[in-house]
């Protein structure tokens, strides 16, 4: 049997190390990726409540918000007021 390989032993049949380390990325904090912490997410809906109390235009100030929310219901909810927003 010669000419046969022991994959084993032969390092053609061995995974290939990665070039690269692994990402973890999809584990970093959200503030690290550029999304609001939960105090600014806080602050913005307080202002936000307290602009509509007054009857100032939002319209603004969730366009400037909405790229930096992660959770997808706040964004749908956020996305629909600005849409219902008068002149739109």
């Amino acid at each position: 049997m010669t000419g046969m390989r022991d994959k084993a032993t032969d390092p053609a049949s061995s995974p290939a190390e990665p070039t690269s380390p692994v990402c973890y990325v999809g584990e970093a904090d959200d503030t690290y990726m550029g999304f609001a912490s939960k105090t600014e997410i806080a602050a913005f809906l307080a202002g936000l409540a307290d602009a509509e109390r007054r009857g100032q235009p939002t319209d603004e100030m969730l366009r400037r918000m909405l790229p930096r929310i992660r959770d997808d219901r706040l964004h749908r909810e956020l996305s629909a007021r600005l849409k219902s927003q008068p002149g739109r």
